[in-house]
């Protein structure tokens, strides 16, 4: 037996070994729906697989409609549920979660189990590709390292996980995305195009997941795979549309709006809780007023988007890479670290769980930053920043939301700070 695969079964039994573990100690450990005294409580990935099995197997038509998730909902639970959830996953997700609601017939802790063993296989698979990558091109700064790893090992974090949540995948797959990004600069075509569709269709679970996907691609120039990965998610969507009924796609977009509306119905608002999220509407809506953050919120998140968009097709269009572009001045990984930060800033509903995409955002920096050494005191203040505002939900309710915000400003703009630098000594160089 060679070393090689000898690793590989030891890597196997490992991993079957947790699976087992996470399986008997956490998910059969889990409640994942409650309804008592009126008083209705679910887990997230629960209530998504609650609808993807009623869509796949019960016949169910507009997964977009209150009462779809009413009588999903009152049939799982056995009462009547009159409270459902905004649903702002796309179709893609029904296929997606197919196998999983499969399993969710049976036994909705062994569904749990997979799902939550694939999206953190994914992650963990995107981590270990990029530190690898990143010791055999150079000596790695160790900041955004340990920042990774607060990250990834935060309270909120392994909450998101626990719950089930889409972010923890989208974390892996934007990550193996910029690493095949990295990995493929220097060739003018991508042997690896097929994979970046499938990665692309995945993140389709989600609009926003989805959208920092496609700007990645048409950052680096992949027109080509951006291409296909959109026909793909329109041939997908269209297939199931006959079982969605095309009604769906009015009851979808008469949804989406709803996590940016001032006043949210109450059939929705259990599910929102906008003190938890660490966001410009949150951190401001009682200091300048609702509509006026709505507003902004929308203005940056679109204006970041289209202008990142802009610059990818004016590059195209001059033939030049963007970092060539005068009198710019901006790198492809400063557009894509912008174009997160957008998003983890000025979202109009992003949940806690979603600064788990803090991590794409650390690893870009790994690959093409300049950080100061750990142990310098921008460093540690940087590290004991990303600590407080990831625990930030465990504060008080009164807490200073704006400080908060402002916090993950600065670390976000100290990322993007310390790309330019990177960039500034690769010029030296040359």
């Amino acid at each position: 037996m060679n070393i090689t695969l000898r690793k590989r079964l030891i890597v196997c039994f490992v991993g079957v070994l947790l699976t087992l573990c996470f399986h008997y100690f956490i998910s059969e450990q889990i409640e994942f729906a409650t309804y008592s005294n009126g008083y209705f409580r679910i887990q997230d990935y629960a209530y998504y697989i609650i609808i993807a099995k009623a869509f796949w197997f019960e016949g169910f038509g507009n997964i977009y409609e209150i009462y779809f998730h009413q009588q999903a909902l009152s049939m799982y639970i056995g009462a009547p549920i009159y409270y459902v959830m905004p649903l702002g996953i796309t179709p893609i997700a029904m296929v997606v979660w197919l196998p999983f609601a499969y399993v969710a017939r049976f036994s909705m802790s062994l569904s749990y189990t997979l799902w939550s063993v694939f999206s953190i296989g994914v992650l963990f698979f995107a981590l270990w590709n990029v530190f690898r990558y990143a010791f055999q091109l150079k000596k790695p700064a160790l900041l955004p390292i340990a920042l990774s790893f607060v990250t990834l090992f935060s309270w909120h974090i392994l909450l998101s996980i626990y719950g089930g949540q889409t972010s923890v995948l989208a974390a892996g797959l934007l990550i193996h995305l910029f690493y095949i990004m990295q990995r493929t600069a220097t060739k003018s075509q991508s042997d690896n195009w097929l994979l970046i569709v499938l990665l692309i269709f995945m993140l389709g679970i989600k609009p926003p997941h989805m959208a920092l996907g496609l700007g990645l691609l048409m950052i680096y120039g992949r027109w080509r795979e951006a291409l296909y990965s959109v026909v793909l998610i329109l041939v997908v969507i269209i297939g199931v549309t006959p079982m969605l009924s095309v009604k769906w796609v009015p009851s979808y977009l008469k949804i989406l709006p709803m996590y940016g509306r001032k006043d949210i119905p109450d059939i929705y608002a259990w599910s929102i809780t906008l003190e938890a999220m660490n966001i410009f509407r949150s951190a401001y809506r009682s200091i300048i007023g609702d509509n006026t953050v709505i507003f902004v919120s929308f203005v940056v998140t679109y204006t970041v988007y289209l202008s990142v968009v802009g610059v990818s097709v004016f590059a195209k269009i001059k033939g030049k890479s963007i970092d060539k572009l005068s009198p710019l001045k901006v790198t492809k990984e400063q557009l894509y670290i912008l174009l997160v930060a957008s998003y983890l800033l000025f979202a109009p509903y992003a949940g806690g769980y979603e600064d788990i995409l803090f991590l794409p955002i650390f690893i870009t920096v790994l690959l093409c930053g300049n950080t100061p050494p750990l142990t310098s005191w921008k460093s540690l203040t940087l590290t004991f920043i990303l600590f407080v505002i990831l625990l930030h939900t465990l504060f008080p309710p009164n807490k200073p939301l704006w400080l908060l915000w402002l916090l993950k400003a600065l670390i976000l703009g100290y990322m993007l700070n310390c790309c330019r630098r990177g960039q500034k000594e690769k010029e030296s160089i040359i």
